[in-house]
């Protein structure tokens, strides 16, 4: 036999086999194919798309808060008698009205007396109670019918005069909780912080340590 017929014979063989192991593959599967494919392009772009983003919120800038504070001087003496300014502070303005609330130890002090101080032009005196039993003072003032607020920053609300009942005693004055500050257009109290009076008697009043 010769050689170019047994190639042909070989051929013939050979190409049947091959043709039966790779299958042929129909139009509609191509068509399949290509939409599945596209499906899966449609919904992987939708899944990146609504994927939620991180909002930065911006932050606003903390506030100021403007201070008001009530305190007692040093006190000064007086022949027998003692006195103290009762001072007020702030960074605000426009203040209209303010309440102080005090307390004391009635066996130490006597005589105990409140009076409206420079801070207020002829304030009205809204309250003034004196508790000698159990050493509470409540004394209520501010602007008068159709005065503008005081915008003063500082000044003497009220004085406060007393004698010592025991010389070598030490005296306490303090701020109650009750105490406050009003200022045109603000609804609630602007007093930020108060601060009370420890000393003791001699003949030139000295702070406690």
């Amino acid at each position: 036999m010769k050689e170019e017929e047994i190639k042909t014979t070989v051929q013939e063989k050979v190409e049947p086999e091959i043709k039966e192991k790779i299958p042929f593959m129909p139009g509609k599967t191509l068509v399949l194919i290509g939409i599945l494919a596209l499906v899966t392009i449609v919904l992987l772009g939708l899944a990146l798309y609504n994927t939620p983003q991180t909002v930065k919120t911006p932050t606003k800038p903390a506030q100021k808060i403007l201070k008001t504070d009530l305190t007692i001087a040093q006190p000064v003496a007086s022949s027998s008698a003692y006195t103290v300014d009762i001072m007020l502070s702030t960074e605000r303005t426009k203040i209209t009205v303010v309440q102080i609330e005090l307390s004391y130890n009635p066996k130490v002090l006597s005589n105990i007396d409140i009076v409206p101080g420079t801070f207020f032009s002829n304030p009205t005196i809204l309250l003034k109670k004196i508790d000698k039993v159990n050493g509470r003072i409540s004394y209520l003032l501010g602007i008068g019918l159709g005065q503008k607020p005081v915008t003063a920053q500082q000044g003497q609300v009220a004085v406060l005069k007393f004698t010592p009942l025991l010389r070598s005693s030490t005296a306490t004055i303090d701020f109650a909780s009750q105490s406050q500050v009003n200022a045109a257009g603000v609804v609630s109290s602007v007093l930020t912080s108060t601060k009370g009076l420890q000393f003791q008697f001699g003949p030139i009043p000295t702070a406690a340590k």
